[in-house]
């Protein structure tokens, strides 16, 4: 067993984090680590469950409204509650409180896919009995989030209530001091059906809501089966908003009982009837109990370890970390092409359940590289949101193409505060960024013509009308790069370097379909009203982008009035103040030279090759003195870019934080879902940073670097149909030795260190 966590000491003050962290999710469905019985009196609690891209919507209300802000807001919801199951013993009620448990224990193993809780519970008349809670959410059924409980008496007989409960008045939940929270109560579901039936065996409970404002359906059935028992009595009872099943019996010492309860949840937006959908369900996974489950899963995740797993030899406290890490990714790939990965996973109601960059971006790279076809779903996704982009272009005053919105779930712009929203058109390149890397890595010709290059071409084609022509430059006015400290700014380097990656990607992939797709191109010109004389737009913005330079500095400025800004006073800013966005005012912030994150920096780590070597290296020693950090999204780029410029002590100062930042709480917001994309960071750390991999002009390249403490690196990906497993080590005279190894798929050409070399089984290049 791999467990990644573990926690023998009960304290309720941690128990809304952990929460978070004890999730289980699918990419489908997530259920927050709540108890099943009650908590101390007393003890905070986001008790939460939620089904991926199933939203309802809600107006935005704007103080002073002007044109084209957005009127309708998306908000994934905390829908149906199957978590809980209540215990009495003896006629009391079970819930750990000081003195009235001995032994407790609670782990989620990263091989197994389980979340487990055990403990020995004492009655008031002195009546023991041990409880054991294992949880999953099955990566072979989506639908299906299933819990094995089983309970032992253990000094004397005991009278036993079993109820597990089935519950739909839920609501989301709210912070109106931060604003990474929704800051308003919210309840966008109306329970319209439920139905409890006891049966020989267990039982059946079924609660079927509708969204308020959508009228899309939810059902979720709950098939609990008694496998193991005394003689039972189950009775069934139902409320207008819950269902319940009680199964009551009596246990001699050393007697056990044991129960599966098997909750299918669906939705109308995928299945249609979801009542007849979730009876479906239910027939195809007849007669499996817990253990039958457990072992589906244990196979599934084998499967994606073998290609996903890493190392850092020499550092445990890394390793369990970025074991973690990458468990939480693979939690998180989307199910279906219907959705993506929200900022949050699923495992809280931070953002909202919003899609952003971020996903394109920092988790991206590790799907393309250890799942490609979970990679293909989000960029899928992305290609099905279109028709809602090209709205949003248009009501940004844009006649062609399309411009993704900041925040979205099913397609429209949610971001009522344009300034760090909509106005960060990066986002459309970000997008194109992900698409084509995807392809370099896959040589998927089938989704470069089906989703990929219209994708490419309308993102593209939207900064030609969004940029001008100045002084024989091409210059875009009047956006938010990634550091959301500088909103509304002059040529963006970040901004404006990624256009023109997206510019020559749409004409590269043009080129692509005119030789072997001519007929799809066709179809794609006609679908997006191309016209005459487009292509050469695209090439000249390209061709004449203007990109900040200081020459007397040799780094690259943010934008055009960056480097005129007054400094900020971080010698004199308390700890406290930090997020800097919670104690000072956005124009405060904006008049200074203060980085919320990466932004240049991250522009020349996508970029490699953009700006000269020098350039690069000042502009990380200028921008490392004034970020804050302040996003998890920026110490792993921090991080890969030492370790890119050779810097292995530095990079790991910054990746130790990167890696457990949801572990030790470092931001102190873990409560409200993990930080999916710095996970994504994590593995862009390893395998982009210290391990130097790169895939331009279609041969993967490595060049790695190790930290001190580090004895050694290892992991794997996917490129083209092959597997290569990258393991380095340190070799004599403080080198840097690397060993390839061909684990499946053909011989590729591959390059370390600089060296050009035909992988075929396994070779191995000193540093």
């Amino acid at each position: 067993m791999a467990k990644i966590l573990l926690s023998t000491h009960f304290d309720p003050s941690r128990l809304v984090l952990e929460e978070t962290l004890y999730h289980c999710a699918n990419g489908y469905i997530g259920v927050r680590g709540c108890f099943e019985e009650a908590y101390p009196e007393g003890t905070r609690s986001v008790r939460g469950s939620y089904v991926n891209a199933f939203y309802d919507t809600h107006p935005i209300s704007h103080p002073e409204k002007l044109y084209g802000f957005p009127e309708t807001g998306e908000r994934m919801l905390n829908v149906t509650d199957a978590q809980t199951i209540e215990l009495t013993v003896d006629g009391e009620s079970v819930r750990l409180e000081p003195g009235r448990f001995d032994r407790y224990e609670r782990s989620l193993d990263s091989s197994l896919g389980i979340s487990s809780r055990a403990f020995e519970w004492s009655s008031a008349r002195g009546s023991r009995v041990a409880v054991e809670i294992r949880r999953l959410a099955s990566l072979v059924r989506p639908e299906l989030f299933a819990v094995g409980y089983a309970l032992r008496a253990l000094d004397r007989a005991v009278d036993v209530v079993v109820t597990s409960r089935l519950e739909g008045e839920v609501q989301n939940h709210f912070d109106e001091s931060d604003p990474r929270l929704s800051g308003g109560a919210f309840k966008g579901l109306a329970v319209v059906a439920v139905e409890a039936e006891a049966t020989a065996a267990g039982g059946e409970l079924y609660v079927q809501s509708r969204t308020l404002a959508r009228e899309a359906s939810l059902g979720v059935l709950s098939l609990i089966s008694v496998e193991a028992s005394p003689p039972f009595r189950a009775e069934a009872t139902r409320t207008a908003t819950s269902a319940s099943l009680a199964v009551a019996f009596r246990l001699d010492p050393g007697q056990g009982f044991a129960m599966t309860r098997k909750n299918i949840y669906v939705d109308s937006d995928r299945k249609g009837d979801v009542r007849k959908a979730a009876a479906s369900s239910a027939r195809s996974m007849a007669g499996l109990g817990f253990a039958s489950l457990a072992a589906e899963q244990e196979a599934a995740l084998s499967g994606r370890w073998s290609s996903a797993d890493a190392e850092a030899e020499g550092d445990e406290d890394v390793s369990e970390a970025l074991r973690f890490d990458l468990f939480e990714l693979m939690q998180s790939a989307p199910a279906d092409e219907r959705s993506s990965v929200p900022a949050k996973g699923l495992s809280g109601e931070g953002y909202e359940g919003h899609y952003f960059w971020d996903a394109e971006i920092y988790m991206a790279p590790f799907y393309r590289h250890t799942d490609p076809p979970a990679a293909r779903r989000m960029l899928v996704y992305r290609h099905s949101t279109l028709g809602g982009a090209r709205e949003h272009a248009r009501v940004m005053g844009q006649r062609r193409g399309a411009v993704f919105p900041w925040r979205t779930i099913a397609g429209r712009e949610c971001s009522a505060y344009y300034p760090s929203g909509s106005a960060q058109y990066h986002i459309n390149a970000d997008i194109a960024y992900s698409c084509w890397k995807y392809y370099e890595a896959t040589g998927d010709q089938a989704f470069l013509r089906d989703f990929g290059a219209e994708l490419l071409f309308e993102t593209g084609r939207a900064w030609v009308e969004l940029g001008h022509k100045a002084d024989g430059e091409f210059r875009i006015d009047a956006v938010t790069g990634p550091d959301e400290y500088a909103c509304i700014v002059d040529n963006n380097y970040y901004t404006n370097a990624m256009a023109r990656f997206n510019l020559l990607k749409a004409l590269e992939a043009r080129a692509i379909l005119a030789r072997r797709f001519p007929d799809a191109l066709a179809d794609i010109d006609r679908r997006i009203g191309l016209e005459n004389g487009e292509e050469a737009g695209w090439e000249e913005a390209a061709d004449l982008m203007y990109l900040p330079y200081d020459a007397a500095r040799d780094i690259t400025p943010q934008d055009d009035g960056f480097l005129r800004r007054g400094e900020w006073d971080f010698e004199g800013t308390p700890a406290a103040d930090y997020p800097l966005l919670l104690s000072h005012h956005h124009l405060s912030l904006r008049r200074r030279q203060v980085c919320k994150q990466a932004d240049a920096v991250l522009a020349h780590f996508l970029l490699p090759g953009a700006a000269a070597e020098s350039t690069v290296r000042n502009s990380y020693a200028y921008y490392e003195k004034i970020t804050t950090h302040d996003s998890s999204l920026s110490y792993a780029v921090f991080a890969a870019m030492a370790a890119r410029l050779g810097d292995a002590q530095k990079a790991y100062r910054y990746f130790a934080r990167t890696a457990r930042l949801d572990l030790d709480d470092t931001q102190g917001n873990s409560k409200d879902g993990i930080h999916a994309a710095n996970m994504g960071g994590t593995w862009l750390a390893i395998a982009l940073g210290f391990g130097g991999l790169a895939t331009d002009g279609g041969c993967p390249s490595f060049r790695p670097v190790l930290p001190e403490l580090w004895r050694g690196l290892r992991f794997t990906i996917a490129f083209r149909g092959s597997t290569i497993r990258l393991r380095a080590a340190r070799g004599g005279g403080g080198r840097v030795d690397a060993s390839l190894a061909l684990v499946s798929g053909p011989g590729l050409e591959v390059e370390i260190y600089g060296e050009r070399r035909f992988l075929e089984k396994s070779l191995h290049v000193a540093g």
